[in-house]
C-alpha cells in the first residue's frame, strides 16, 4: 500500500470516526431536551413556556433550579 493510500485510508477512518461522534453527541442532546421537557411538563411548564423562558433571558441553570424547587415543593406537600 502506498502512502498515499495509507493517508487516505486514515483520513476517511478519521472521518467515519468524526461522523459517528458528531451522531452520537447529537442522540445524547436530544435526549436531554426530552428529559428537560418532561421534568417540566410534571411540574406544570409546557414545552412552549419553557422555550418562551429560555428565549426570555433565562439560563438553562435557572431553569433547572426552577423545576428542582417545584419538584421539591410538589414532594413535601405530598
Amino acid at each position: 500500500m502506498s502512502t498515499s493510500d495509507r493517508q487516505r485510508r486514515r483520513r476517511d477512518t478519521l472521518d467515519d470516526f468524526f461522523t459517528r461522534l458528531h451522531e452520537s453527541r447529537e442522540v445524547c442532546v436530544y435526549e436531554a431536551i426530552e428529559r428537560l421537557a418532561q421534568a417540566g411538563e410534571e411540574v406544570g411548564l409546557s414545552v412552549e413556556t419553557l422555550i418562551q423562558m429560555l428565549d426570555g433571558g433565562v439560563t438553562l441553570e435557572e431553569l433547572l433550579d426552577l423545576i428542582e424547587s417545584k419538584m421539591a415543593s410538589r414532594v413535601s406537600a405530598a
